[in-house]
């Protein structure tokens, strides 16, 4: 009964793709380009690539490890048992909490300063997780359906939307390679918060039928966030000054002037971008804790919900952005990598006892 169950609640592989799309194309995206060219310049083009390499090899050192309707709970917890496997647990939700928090924070911001000033953070924070949690309490399914639709009609907008092509200059662009290799690093760590949110996967792939065959998609989303991410880092070099993009918030939005249409239709990839964070946390809830996933999921709402009370002002929310950004640069690729080769070396030794 409960394998039917399961069949019912799964999704196709090809969905994969926009899962991952709609998490790594997220808030960022508007405002990603000014730390990297501080940092490095015209040269960001370079970390934006170099970011994309290192996430594609950790999805699939995370394929190799997971096994039929497994998450990564279940992987920690065969690994280091289930004591220690259940406060490693533990550590996800919060990950995907906090993810959840800074998408949150940074796009009310955006709110506030672009379309509604006069309105209390508080508020638009209640309507937006408000929102999220219909959609969640329909199941990953339908978080799924939004995210296909997001993905469909929200990044094609990108690449339609009107640019001052004739004030563009392609030398900003050279020299190439300008910047150190320890200049070009640091870059790269920075861009990699941008590449985040891929881990929902590692909670959702019990609930992808053929799941392994999902990994090819997964693969192609990375592919088309990096071209995504290379678009939107090329037109303002090359239409800003190098000295003056540095200093823009949102160079993406001043550049597109999409002040109202853009961040407007950019509320449909937040939507499923909060929805699939959230998700992910109860659900690594529901198996840590042994709790129903939707009381987890109201009291993870709760949390956050609070939790935005906090960040709230333009240097609150870059802090925030920052300490989730390391955070997550250790998470995927140390942790990661490391929890594969344990994972390794326990199942070697399985076999062979």
């Amino acid at each position: 009964m409960q394998g039917k169950t399961m069949m019912t609640r799964q999704i196709p592989p090809f969905l994969t793709f926009f899962i991952v799309t709609v998490m790594q194309v997220g808030v960022g995206v508007f405002t990603f380009q000014r730390p990297i060219v501080k940092m490095v310049g015209q040269d960001g083009w370079m970390a934006i690539i170099i970011s994309a390499l290192m996430v594609h090899i950790v999805i699939w050192l995370v394929y190799q490890m997971l096994k039929e309707n497994e998450t990564v709970v279940d992987v920690q917890k065969r690994v280091f048992g289930k004591i220690l496997g259940s406060l490693l647990s533990a550590y996800w939700i919060v990950y995907y909490s906090l993810f959840v928090l800074v998408i949150l924070v940074s796009y009310v911001e955006i709110l506030r300063v672009w379309l509604f000033p006069e309105v209390y953070h508080g508020l638009l924070s209640f309507l937006l997780l408000f929102l999220v949690y219909l959609f969640v309490g329909g199941g990953l399914r339908m978080v799924t359906g939004i995210s296909v639709l997001s993905v469909l009609l929200a990044v094609p907008f990108l690449l339609f939307t009107r640019f001052p092509y004739g004030q563009m200059q392609l030398g900003s662009l050279f020299p190439i390679w300008d910047h150190s290799v320890m200049d070009i690093w640091m870059a790269t760590q920075t861009m990699t918060f941008q590449f985040l949110g891929f881990e929902v996967l590692f909670m959702a792939y019990p609930f992808i039928k053929e799941a392994p065959r999902s990994q090819k998609w997964a693969h192609l989303s990375v592919i088309v966030s990096t071209m995504v991410y290379l678009f939107t880092f090329v037109l303002p070099v090359l239409f800003f000054q190098e000295q003056h993009l540095s200093t823009i918030i949102w160079p993406t939005i001043s550049l597109w002037r999409m002040e109202y249409l853009g961040v407007s239709i950019w509320f449909m990839i937040l939507v499923p971008n909060l929805a699939l964070g959230l998700w992910a946390a109860s659900r690594a809830a529901k198996q840590t804790m042994k709790i129903s996933q939707r009381r987890s999921l109201q009291g993870l709402m709760v949390i956050v919900f609070a939790g935005a009370f906090f960040f709230v002002t333009r240097w609150e929310i870059e802090s925030l952005s920052s300490f989730t950004g390391e955070l997550g640069l250790y998470t995927v690729f140390v942790y990661l990598p490391f929890l594969y080769l344990i994972e390794r070396i326990v199942s070697k030794r399985g076999r062979h006892w």
